[in-house]
This record gives structure tokens, sequence and C-alpha cells, in this order.
């Protein structure tokens, strides 16, 4: 595999990697007393690190100059926080805002979970070597809600294969996965496509990627439904709370091994029963699976890093 672009401490570990299942477990370490610990900064910082890119789905750019580094990390962090729900969250997680909660509460979009989002671009990124296409947070609407869709828009220059992920993250491993099976179903159509390849190719058009008129012209030309499956990956990646790294101090461990693999198993076959998608034998579907010591307080550590970043 290529060197880690985001994931410098190689503290994700891939542990399943099957045509239709994927899985990933955090890598433990230890204190400075000898106990084991759940490497949770590493990862929050790996996870922090594609924020930028996220952003502007600039996948290379060596020419930003030093000196711009901190003013594009910076930019890139108020960019998020511009979307209403995520400042909301942000408030309610880490400041304990209950006015925020309540207003959380009526929201309709409050469960994005741009930081699952965040997540799916760092898996792909790592491990199937793909670019982003285009920057859902930079073409949002004038309300701040970026921009509707998959939660990644993804290609593999060489294969030539969009990647259309959708990310979810619960601390209820099966209830986010009847989330994934909802989008599933409502965005594997004919109507959702053509929409979305409408909206890939007016963001290409505003894009710099090397590759893009390469790809105005794939998506232009991918008239039929049959088409645009054929050049498609769905990636469906599920974060969830897990007891995993409570009960073992190492993930490389073959008991803790045999665990993660017991547990998978378990939610690729309840995926499985609950995906009733009339074309899921045409589209290839990757069930990604992740489970985390604690989603809320990943959620909490990564909401405290991005402010920072955006204060810097």
């Amino acid at each position: 595999m290529a060197e880690r672009i985001f994931d410098k401490r190689n503290v994700i570990l891939l542990k399943i990697n099957e045509d239709d299942l994927n899985t990933f477990l955090v890598d433990m370490d230890i204190d400075d007393y000898g106990n084991p610990k759940y490497r949770l900064e590493d990862f929050t910082k790996a996870i922090s690190n594609t924020i930028p890119e996220y952003v502007f789905a600039q996948y290379e750019n060596p020419d930003i100059p030093q000196n711009d580094i901190v003013e594009k990390l910076r930019e890139a962090a108020h960019c998020i926080y511009k979307i209403k729900d995520f400042q909301l969250m942000k408030e309610w997680c880490v400041d304990k805002d209950l006015k925020a909660y309540n207003e959380l509460k009526k929201s309709s979009t409050a469960k994005r979970g741009e930081f699952g989002e965040l997540l799916l671009h760092l898996i792909l990124r790592e491990f199937k070597q793909t670019i982003p296409l285009i920057s859902k947070v930079y073409f949002k609407d004038s309300s701040g809600v970026p921009a509707h869709g998959f939660d990644a828009v993804h290609v593999s220059p060489n294969e030539k294969i969009l990647w259309l992920g959708e990310s979810k993250l619960y601390e209820d491993s099966k209830q986010g996965i009847k989330e994934l099976v909802k989008d599933l179903d409502n965005h594997v159509n004919t109507d959702y496509l053509n929409d979305q390849f409408v909206l890939i190719k007016k963001n290409l058009d505003n894009n710099s990627i090397p590759c893009r008129d390469e790809w105005i012209d794939i998506i232009t030309n991918s008239n039929k439904l049959g088409d645009k499956l054929s050049i498609i990956n769905i990636p469906m990646l599920c974060t969830y709370t897990h007891d995993i790294y409570n009960k073992f101090a190492d993930m490389n461990d073959p008991a803790a091994v045999a665990y993660h693999e017991l547990n998978v198993r378990e939610l690729k076959d309840f995926f499985d029963r609950q995906n009733k998608l009339p074309l899921r034998d045409k589209v290839n579907i990757i069930l990604m699976l992740f489970p985390v010591n604690d989603k809320n307080e990943l959620v909490v550590n990564l909401h405290k890093r991005l402010w920072h970043m955006q204060n810097i």
C-alpha cells in the first residue's frame, strides 16, 4: 500500500478487506504507566487532517505557499462551522448549551453527521487510493447547507470508477445500518442518479482537478441507468460505539480479531437482510464497518480540535 496521506501514524487498522465488506479498528497503545490506551488523539488528528481537502476538494496543491497553510486550515474549519447544525452541535456537545440542544431537536438536518463524512473521506483516500471529485461543503446553498446528495464523491483515476459514498455515525450499529439502507433505497434509482450527475457536472465546471475534462465527458455520456451503475462503487460506512476496546489491549490479539469478526459478520448479515434494493445485484455496494470506543467521545474531541483549528 502507498504511504498514508492523512493517517501518518497508522492508527487505523484494516481488518477485513473483501469485495463487499471492509472493516476497521483503531489501534491501541500503552500510557506512561503501561496501561492499555485507546489512541483517540491520533485518531481525531488523522480525521482532522482531511478537513482542508474535504472542504476544497483539492487533493494535491503543492503550490500553496508555506505562509498560507495556516490561513488555509483556518478557512477550511470556518467553512464547516458556517453550517448551522454543525455550529449548534458544537455548542451542545462541547459547551453543553441546552438552547442549542433544543434547536437541534427541531432541525430536519441535524443528523447529517459531517464527521462521519470526514471519516469516509479519510478511509477512501487511505485505503482505496481515490481522489475527491467535488466538495459538498464548498458548493453549499445560501442557507449554509451542503449540496444535497451522496456524502462522498470520489474517483479512482486509473480504473475510472466513481465512488458515491454514504456514512452514518451512531451509538447503535444496527440503527446506523438501517439508516444506510434507507439512503440506499432513496439514492440508487434513475431520477436520483440523474440529478447527482447533473450536480457533479455543474461542480466540475468550477473545479481544477487534473482529470476534470475526462470526468465531465464520462458523466455527460452516461445516459442509461446501466451505464451509470457500471462505473459506480457505493461505499457505505457505519461508525458505531463498541466494547472491543474495553475488552482487549491489542487489536491484533487473535481473541480480539475473533471478537471483532463475530461482531461485523453479524452486522453484515443484518445489512443483507435489510437491503431489499431491486438493483442490489447491479451495483457494487461495499459495507464499511468501523467500531469506535465511544461515538459521543469522538464527536466531542473532533469538535474541540476543529474549533481550535478555526481560531489558530
